[in-house]
């Protein structure tokens, strides 16, 4: 063996590697399968030029180079079919079968002297000299390599998806390149004394394994770094054993035997590849894939950087942006949908899909809770495809990014509540301040009533006085008498007004609760008189007395009466005031009274009523349906915690159709 023989044997490994990688996928495709055979046939080409540089049977060389080409026939039919399968141009497929049956026919003609007829040592070992025959066969082969790279060419002007157009520009390149450098071979059949360029045919069958590593072209699973990197040291130390030989043959053939330059060479091999196996390794990984470590430890700064965006919006075109320009797309975007199902996962897309002619060809789900979406990106700019660390690593993009969403969200809504917070405690704020102006108020009002009290009482007893002392007939007795009952009147009012004020006197008494019902029908007199709302009392409480503080309960009826007359409004309509006794079973929470006796006190409006959303609501502080200025949202608060205090019970029924209807439940005293 000598340094000749290295580019064949290069060629013959690589192609014979390929032949392996392809018979495996061969079940599946029919396309694997003719690529198999073509780089087997390739492979028993390099393996014929490879012992013809070594052997020195001139006799045997020639019957090796006819059994070789016995085969090497069907490398044009192989060409065209596997050409016309790659570009699906299915029409030209007649073509396929008379170039197979022109194949089977020049297959005796291959043993005629007349086709390779002696072979011819050379400075780099013996080379078949072609004869007649030999023409029509590389006529044929010639004019089938050139319609086969014309269909390529053509495919690949005419394609447009990325998938397909990276796997014809690489066939192009690789099969096109080694079928140019094949036909030199003619040159040296001819007698021309110069070393054969079709040798060096590995250099394109590596450009064709970079494409499957890289691109996946050939359908294939990228095979594992350990079968790179086997196969680079078994190139690697095969150059080195043969390059070794060589230069200690040259140095010491006299001196040292053969087989012994053999066995050096062999052990200096061994330790070559043992010392270098990992750096192999290593500088592979790292030579092949640099442009994945590249995009990975951006793609990994992208992740790290969305996570501290806390909007929706800015996170979307820092993705698209950076995307975009990464992997030089044509279209990217993330679209946003109502659901994704939980087992979804990255989808290639196919021709049949929606997205494909938008432009899309990969979809990527993005499984956030508030925002569920998908990341859709398009062709990349340099027509490569997205590999399988590709998608890996963007798949984990898709999840930070739905943490992302999901973190924007909830500081959105953290900022959201913030806002209305401060915009609650101000208007509450106000609305304390107003209420306490209020309270001041009412108790300026009390004095003033508690003053006026005095006045009265002097004007009643004049009035009186007189009245006793004129007659009945006359024509100021009649004057004075009604004097007198309006001022009776006033007096009411001012005690019922005196007695609402009282609201730190918590002691409790027998109350008969039709008393504070009055009292607060008198209080409220002026702002229903002058309104079309009839006042209806249904006192039918037999037993009226309940144990209670008379101003609470006298607020109590002042907060319902009023809630019901501003739900009527300047409409017309009713207010009902109804009281009655009922027994409730000793196993009912109700029962407080002796003998399960309850006094049930209704107040019922026909006015707007309340939405059934927020019942459940209205008893809490500072909730309030009414406009802003209209109320604070602690009239019903106050009154559930005074029946609370009185061991009573409030109940609501209410629905914007026919008004509402607060029901006042107490345990009564039995006379």
């Amino acid at each position: 063996m000598n340094i000749y023989s290295i580019p064949p044997l290069l060629s013959a490994i690589i192609l014979f590697v390929l032949f392996l990688m392809g018979i495996f996928k061969a079940r599946r495709s029919k396309l694997n399968l003719l690529f198999s055979l073509i780089c087997l046939i390739g492979c028993f080409l390099n393996t014929d030029k490879t012992i013809l540089t070594i052997i020195q049977d001139e006799t045997l060389a020639i019957k090796i180079s006819r059994f070789d080409h016995l085969f090497l026939v069907f490398i044009i039919p192989l060409y065209l079919h596997f050409t016309i399968m790659v570009t699906d141009y299915r029409k030209l497929l007649p073509l396929v079968k008379i170039s197979y049956i022109i194949a089977v026919v020049l297959m005796p003609l291959t043993q005629h002297p007349l086709y390779l007829m002696y072979v011819k040592k050379y400075f780099f070992g013996y080379f078949a000299m072609s004869g007649p025959l030999f023409y029509p066969f590389g006529i044929f082969s010639t004019i089938s390599i050139a319609l086969s790279l014309c269909l390529l060419m053509k495919n690949l002007k005419e394609e447009k998806v990325s998938i397909k157009k990276t796997r014809v520009k690489y066939i192009l390149l690789s099969f096109g390149l080694s079928a140019f450098l094949n036909h030199f071979d003619v040159i040296i059949m001819r007698g021309y004394a110069i070393y054969p360029i079709g040798n060096f045919v590995f250099i394109p069958m590596f450009l064709f394994g970079y494409a499957i590593y890289k691109h996946d072209v050939m359908d294939w699973n990228i095979f594992l770094n350990k079968g790179l990197v086997f196969s680079t040291l078994l190139l690697m130390s095969t150059g080195f054993f043969i390059g070794l030989e060589v230069l200690l043959k040259n140095l010491f053939s006299d001196s040292i035997n053969v087989d012994l330059i053999y066995i050096t060479s062999m052990v200096m091999t061994f330790l070559l590849v043992y010392l270098s196996k990992e750096r192999v390794q290593n500088f592979l990984i790292q030579f092949l894939q640099q442009e994945f470590l590249k995009n990975r430890k951006a793609l990994k700064d992208l992740s790290f950087e969305i996570l501290t965006l806390y909007n929706i919006e800015n996170i979307t075109i820092t993705i698209i942006e950076r995307l975009s320009k990464l992997f030089t797309l044509e279209k990217c975007d993330i679209k946003m949908v109502s659901k994704i199902d939980e087992y979804e996962t990255l989808n290639f897309l196919q021709e049949t899909d929606l997205l494909w002619n938008q432009g899309y060809r990969l979809s990527i789900p993005i499984p956030s809770i508030s925002n569920p979406a998908y990341l859709l990106l398009g062709e990349k700019g340099d027509m490569s495809l997205y590999t399988g660390e590709e998608t890996e690593i963007l798949s984990i993009l898709a999840n930070h990014m739905a943490l992302a969403f999901d973190n924007a969200n909830a500081y959105q809504r953290i900022q959201d509540f913030s806002i209305s917070l401060e915009k609650l405690v101000d208007e509450r704020t106000k609305a304390l301040i107003q209420s306490e102006s209020l309270a001041a108020v009412g108790r300026l009002s009390a004095g003033v009533a508690h003053e006026l009290n005095n006045p009265i009482a002097s004007v009643m007893s004049t009035l009186e006085f007189h009245i006793d002392h004129i007659k009945e007939k006359d024509e100021l007795y009649d004057d004075l008498t009604f004097s007198l009952n309006e001022l009776k009147r006033v007096k009411d009012i001012v005690k019922s007004l005196l007695d609402a004020s009282r609201q730190k006197e918590e002691k409790k008494e027998l109350v008969d609760i039709h008393n504070p019902i009055e009292d607060a029908l008198k209080i409220l007199y002026n702002q229903y008189k002058t309104k079309k709302i009839a006042i209806m009392k249904k006192f039918n409480a037999r037993y009226s007395l309940i144990n209670g503080n008379p101003p609470r309960l006298c607020q109590v009826s002042i907060n319902l009466i009023k809630n019901a007359i501003d739900a009527i409004g300047d409409k017309e309509g009713s207010i009902t005031i109804e009281t009655s006794n009922e027994y409730y079973p000793s196993s009912t929470s109700h029962t407080h009274g002796e003998g399960g006796k309850m006094l049930i006190c209704k107040i019922t409006d026909n006015g707007e009523g309340i939405d059934k959303k927020v019942l459940k609501d209205i008893f809490k502080p500072f909730f309030t349906t009414k406009k802003q200025g209209m109320g604070i949202g602690l009239g019903l608060f106050i009154v559930h915690e005074i029946i609370k205090d009185h061991e009573g019970l409030i109940e609501v029924e209410s629905d914007t159709t026919h008004g509402t209807t607060f029901t006042l439940i107490f345990p009564c005293h039995v006379q």
